[in-house]
């Protein structure tokens, strides 16, 4: 393909992106340490374009076109490239601000955390039934909001535990993080 077929590829596939994120599980815990730098390069490899990374613990924003898919192939080229299993949750940016924006829990009182489990599909709402006078659940289509009365390590729930409970596997940001990285794409 010749110079003015390659920029105008370019410009029809950039007029039909949409800006994602991507929640990567695992990154930099456990062991599993990983540059944001080198995690950028990864996610560009794979033809996003504008990638870039927000606070040290996998979470990715790239464009690309609207569509199914992106989750399997970033953990996919993540896993052959890092050398361990990336569960990866990806969502448009207009979900993000969405999930930020929806407050189930209204104001919450000082010490209190607000945590969402990013899942891959909507959860049972069973999950709601596990709600004590600490800790409440609501799920919001593949969201799962946790409102705990403390932070996580109050919590008689581990990040395992609610996966299980989920019935599928999820990864955790906290409300505090997501608002600023969501206000940076409004």
């Amino acid at each position: 393909m010749d110079a003015i077929g390659s920029e105008a590829l370019r410009h029809w596939f950039m007029a039909r992106s949409i800006t994602h994120v991507a929640f990567l599980g695992g990154i930099n815990v456990g062991g599993h340490r990983v540059t944001m730098d080198r995690l950028r390069e990864e996610v560009e490899s794979l033809g996003f374009t504008n990638v870039s990374t927000f606070i040290a613990s996998g979470n990715v924003r790239f464009d690309a076109p609207p569509g199914a898919g992106h989750d399997q192939r970033i953990a996919e080229a993540l896993a052959a490239a890092l050398g361990w299993p990336v569960p990866t949750f990806v969502r448009t940016a207009v979900e993000l601000v969405h999930a930020v924006d929806l407050r189930p829990f209204g104001s919450l009182p000082e010490g209190h955390t607000h945590m969402v489990a990013f899942c891959r599909t909507e959860p049972d709402h069973a999950i709601e039934a596990a709600s004590t006078e600490h800790e409440q659940f609501e799920v919001h289509g593949a969201d799962v909001h946790w409102h705990l009365a403390g932070g996580l390590m109050s919590s008689a729930l581990t990040l395992p535990k609610v996966a299980k409970l989920l019935g599928q596997p999820c990864t955790t940001r906290n409300m505090n993080s997501l608002r600023k990285w969501a206000d940076s794409m409004r």
